[in-house]
């Protein structure tokens, strides 16, 4: 499975999920299916972030594409923050944690880039907040490997599932959609390395897009 199938699989569901959240909200099964989405981007951003041979452009890139999202995003969701905010602080964590453990040699010194950017995204309520940023790191370090991509999402998922534990059970039934996105895993078990059809801005342009025929649809 190319990268630009994974893609695809990737917008569809999130227009699911989103059609869903917004014109059929008692429609459960199409926010399961959008559960799939983030684990694809971040396994795809976990492996932009090795492959990519410009660091730099490749942040400018996602943040350029978060400012332009945003205003579409509180459009149709009037709060928090778009996915792609939460994608750049994987991404910058990865970076940073590269930078400080080359400068200091000390690679536990890591766990400290990997705390703030995930707080980063906490504080500003991010799409899939630090959930998202962690998975990110996660992908990384399984670096490529098919059975750690399997396994090192399965913490992530444990401590974001603990969360909902404090705020009742009931609340945290209702959270139980979420881990639909482990059906994402299978699918990027299967992911051959390739990059398929040359698609690089497919998802940064389909994202704003599909917002703005959402909330026009709501409005007829």
């Amino acid at each position: 499975m190319s990268s630009f199938i994974l893609k695809l699989i990737a917008i569809v569901a999130m227009a699911f999920d989103h059609i869903g959240a917004k014109i059929f909200p008692s429609e459960l099964w199409l926010r399961a299916i959008g559960r799939i989405t983030m684990p694809i981007m971040a396994f795809q951003a976990a492996t932009g972030y090795r492959k990519t041979k410009n660091i730099s452009k490749y942040l400018l890139r996602l943040g350029i594409f978060a400012l332009i999202s945003e205003p579409f995003y509180y459009l149709l969701f009037e709060h928090h923050s778009n996915v792609i905010i939460t994608i750049f602080l994987g991404v910058a964590s990865l970076y940073t944690a590269d930078l400080i453990e080359n400068a200091t040699k000390i690679k536990w010194c890591r766990i400290f880039s990997y705390t703030v950017f995930a707080y980063i995204a906490h504080l500003l309520q991010s799409d899939w907040s630090f959930t998202g940023v962690f998975l990110i790191i996660a992908f990384y370090h399984a670096n490529g490997d098919k059975l750690k991509n399997l396994l090192y999402p399965l913490p992530v998922y444990a401590v974001y599932m603990m969360t909902f534990l404090g705020k009742g059970e009931s609340y945290f039934r209702l959270n139980l959609v979420q881990l639909f996105g482990l059906c994402a895993l299978p699918l990027i078990f299967f992911a051959n390395g390739k990059k398929g059809p040359n698609a690089k801005y497919l998802f940064y342009i389909f994202y704003p897009l599909h917002m703005v025929l959402i909330y026009i649809l709501l409005q007829i």
